[in-house]
């Protein structure tokens, strides 16, 4: 395949000034299950390539659902020929790489591919714990297989990995009461459905031995749990920390931030693009440069932005190898949030809390404005209400309404332990622990 997509660009060499071709095979299986039993089954593989022409300061990109030989070099004839038409790009940078990267060591596990029985066997698992813990009936999902990526460019630079997937997403239902937990990883070894299905299952238990209350609008000290925390931290991420949203002044940063306190001193963020045990890290990124980790937030103080050729030289600076599926805006592939000092139980989170609400889950966030960071998420699953240090009801109809940055200032302090978290409505990996913030704002929804 590598061989076909280099020959593609040796071809066009002379014609442009930069070419690039970057492709994805993957090989997956899904097992929906309901009513704590598996439902469909579906095996697929999918195709991704992405195509990055360039000459004179213009450029053109393109998508293709395909990685045939004669499909890819047809497109690529036709973008040379519309080059001309193009303005040129006031970020162009020329092509160039800070080192060869190499495989991540332990990002494919082949039992994946080959010991569907034990992956189908930890389903169940999951399944018997949550009823154990004392749920009704479990739905949801797992997905599982193997992604092949391939990288070639007009610099003579061929790249290519592998890497193994899993994930588990399931849902625990008491009634119209309900609860989420997931275990992603990228080995059979990190794979722990039993977990999952434990919180999932406990997290509705506990909620149904509560009275319902409703709580009116006003900002709350809240703890929102793992699946939340990684969620808007991500986003926040993603939306603010790239440099090209600062260049563009789309951020709620600025470049004089950097070395500057913008957070919570107890807050720390971090993008674990090249850490092989994080999910959704690569070897390298859409420019052919090596990935690497970086520490965004420490203790409060911004000290870095995510980059990629073009916005390193505005900056002066080198690719942290964050082009990911683009060559124009940085994106993060993991965003790990920092531990602290809160246990790890959810009852034994409330009695350090004292009063407030934590949130489990949420879903469908929507942004007023994404400079200022002002975004509105619904609340899903389970939800519990605080007092005097005791969980003491459920509540549901809610809505966080508030701004990235609340969620930096008023940061408080985040549990000892964080989980790799992921699901299908919160598509960027993370490290989550359950974070606590002071003053959120809470609406009904």
């Amino acid at each position: 395949m590598l061989n076909a997509l280099s020959g593609i660009i040796r071809d066009v060499k002379d014609l442009v000034d930069e070419g690039i071709i970057v492709s994805r095979r993957v090989r997956w299986s899904m097992v929906r299950f309901a009513n704590n039993e598996p439902t469909i089954a579906n095996n697929w593989v999918t195709y991704e390539t992405a195509i990055y022409i360039a000459k004179s300061r213009r450029y053109l990109t393109a998508s293709l659902s395909v990685i045939d030989e004669n499909i890819i070099r047809s497109k690529v004839q036709e973008m040379i020929k519309e080059l001309s038409n193009i303005p040129e790009d006031e970020f162009y940078t020329p092509l160039t790489h800070g080192g060869k990267p190499s495989q991540l060591v332990g990002k494919y596990d082949s039992r994946v591919e080959s010991d569907v029985d034990k992956l189908i066997d930890g389903l169940n698992e999951a399944i018997q714990a949550s009823l154990s813990e004392g749920s009704q009936r479990n739905a949801g999902a797992m997905t599982f297989g193997v992604e092949e990526r391939y990288y070639t460019d007009s610099t003579g630079l061929e790249l290519e990995d592998k890497a193994s997937f899993v994930t588990l997403t399931i849902r625990a239902f008491i009634d119209d009461i309900t609860a989420t937990s997931v275990s992603i990883s990228n080995t059979l070894d990190g794979f722990k459905p039993k977990d999952a299905g434990i919180e999932a299952g406990r997290l509705v238990r506990m909620a149904k031995d509560l009275p319902e209350e409703s709580v009116g609008n006003g900002r709350y000290n809240v703890v929102l749990g793992p699946l939340v925390s990684a969620h808007l931290y991500g986003l926040m991420t993603a939306m603010w920390f790239n440099a090209y949203s600062v260049i563009t002044e789309v951020s709620g940063v600025s470049k004089n931030d950097i070395g500057n306190t913008i957070a919570s001193e107890e807050l720390s963020i971090m993008d674990l693009s090249s850490d092989p045990n994080a999910f959704g890290s690569e070897s390298f990124d859409y420019e052919g440069n090596k990935t690497m980790n970086i520490e965004v937030i420490r203790r409060g103080v911004l000290t870095q932005l995510l980059h990629n050729n073009r916005t390193a030289a505005k900056f002066n600076t080198v690719s942290t190898g964050h082009a990911v599926g683009n060559w124009l805006r940085p994106r993060p592939r993991h965003v790990a949030i920092s531990t602290g000092r809160l246990p790890n139980d959810v009852e034994a989170i409330a009695a350090e809390l004292g009063n407030g609400i934590v949130i489990t889950n949420n879903w469908y966030t929507r942004f007023q404005n994404i400079k200022e960071g002002v975004f509105s998420t619904v609340v899903r699953d389970v939800a519990l209400l605080v007092r005097n240090g005791r969980l003491s009801a459920r509540v549901r109809g809610l809505r966080i309404a508030d701004s990235f940055r609340t969620l930096l200032r008023n940061f408080v302090d985040s549990s000892r332990e964080a989980r790799q978290v992921y699901w299908w409505d919160s598509p960027l990996p993370g490290t989550a622990p359950y974070v606590l913030i002071k003053d959120l704002n809470i609406s009904k929804g």
